[in-house]
């Protein structure tokens, strides 16, 4: 859904509606001053905002059709022409997600809000719109849910699972997206569970299960 936002509004951001006559052009035939482009055949606004010289500055807003008291995505061009702070929202004007966008990519840290509050759900690291590095998955009530780092888009180094006390459930590692490397569980009150390795996502060597903490058996993979 965020991904399907953020193609459509990089679209829309360069779509010339030659029916806003409030628009001004300056004398190089740039777009220049406020401008406010609707929907076809409505006078509600599918973007509005300021160029300087056929340049976006400052913030642009974006609206989906039939929603029109708060925008769908909030742009804020920085002095860089190529960067650009976005924030997209509900329906009811709640943020979903912010980050930087760099040439229409994102870029650095994203930010990813809960439904029913204000809290941070998720945090993100991008390099040219690619996952790289680490992402945080949280509880509502704050408590960090998940930490898991990636590289290229794809799962690798170590990933920590926690319960919502703050104990840690599972401590594995990754290598290009596979399980790979030393694995332990535990329950959410800290008791050990199991513990082995995985070699290309499959279990390798010798496994160790416990039952209250205790070594129950061992398998051989």
């Amino acid at each position: 859904m965020i991904k399907q936002y953020l193609y459509i509004v990089v679209s829309i951001l360069f779509f010339t509606d030659t029916q806003a006559q409030k628009n001004q052009y300056d004398e190089e035939g740039n777009r220049h001053g406020y401008w406010q482009v609707d929907f076809e055949g409505t006078s509600k606004p599918k973007f509005e905002g300021n160029f300087n010289h056929g340049q976006e500055t400052g913030e642009f807003k974006f609206y989906k059709k039939g929603f029109y008291d708060h925008p769908t995505a909030i742009m804020d061009f920085e002095s860089d022409r190529d960067s650009v702070k976005v924030t997209y929202f509900t329906q009811k004007g709640k943020a979903i997600s912010e980050g930087m966008m760099i040439d229409k990519k994102r870029e650095g840290k994203w930010l990813y809000f809960h439904q029913e509050s204000d809290s941070i759900m998720m945090t993100e690291v991008y390099k040219n719109d690619t996952l790289n590095g680490l992402q945080k998955t949280y509880f509502t009530n704050g408590e960090l849910a998940e930490k898991t780092n990636y590289q290229n888009g794809n799962k690798h180094g170590e990933s920590l699972i926690y319960a919502d006390n703050g104990q840690v459930t599972k401590k594995l590692q990754y290598k290009d997206g596979e399980l790979h490397g030393a694995a332990l569980y535990f329950t959410p009150t800290g008791d050990k569970l199991m513990e082995g390795s995985y070699t290309e996502g499959r279990k390798s060597g010798t496994w160790k299960y416990y039952s209250e903490g205790k070594l129950e058996r061992e398998e051989d993979y």
